[in-house]
């Protein structure tokens, strides 16, 4: 995720460019009216230019007011992230399980992360028996690397094997 930062405490000429455009400076900001941290980018920018009053904030002022704009953020998608998962929880409690085809997207050691495809959700399924595995008659797991990637091999219960792999 992009940060905010002061540029005046930064030494560092590449923590100013764009890997993904190449170039050198660069910076991002909206219109003033959507975010405090855009509206302190256009008084810099009015201030460098001539076209506003100068800013009264030391570099290190604006750095904690960039620190708290990171946190608000952060947080702001945090809890975003928590009422889609709410929702999800609320919809499926409602309606009953729901089953759709998924595609694996990360193998962990101990878990992997599905796609679930008509809902576009990734959702993370734990291996151990303690957890959602039960669920799914998995008996155990066997986690490997090949070649630098990792890999998990489910062992179901006779009885509940899937159709197709998973």
């Amino acid at each position: 995720m992009a940060v905010y930062f002061c540029a005046g405490r930064r030494e560092d000429p590449f923590s100013f460019s764009h890997y993904a455009l190449n170039v050198p400076l660069y910076t991002h900001f909206t219109s003033p009216i959507r975010r405090y941290a855009d509206i302190v980018v256009h008084r810099q920018l009015a201030a460098a230019l001539g076209c506003g009053p100068a800013v009264a904030l030391s570099a290190s002022e604006l750095q904690s007011v960039a620190d708290h704009c990171n946190d608000n953020k952060y947080k702001a998608r945090t809890v975003q992230e928590l009422s889609i998962d709410l929702f999800l929880h609320a919809f499926v409690e409602q309606c009953g399980s729901l089953e759709d085809k998924a595609m694996v997207t990360a193998v962990l050691e101990h878990a992997f992360d599905v796609l679930a495809l008509s809902v576009g959700m990734v959702k993370r399924v734990y291996c151990d028996v303690s957890t959602s595995s039960v669920k799914l008659g998995v008996k155990g797991f066997q986690h490997s690397t090949e070649g630098g990637r990792n890999a998990i091999e489910l062992h179901y219960q006779s009885s509940q094997a899937p159709n197709e792999v998973l």
